[in-house]
């Protein structure tokens, strides 16, 4: 997010979620734009490298 969105995420709680297959961890927490701070959840495929996969603003 910092370097595609110039925002500094600040992580708060993690959830994996379940499943034989699935390798995504929710990741929930503040975002600190140059505007302001947002709660906002993230994506992670932790699979692929950590690579975001989504996030969105709450």
């Amino acid at each position: 997010m910092k370097d595609e969105e110039d925002i500094d995420f600040v992580p708060k709680d993690v959830k994996f979620l379940g499943g034989e297959d699935l390798s995504t961890v929710l990741v929930y927490g503040y975002a600190n734009s140059k505007e302001k701070k947002k709660e906002v959840s993230v994506a992670v495929d932790y699979g692929d490298d950590y690579r975001v996969t989504g996030y969105g603003y709450n």
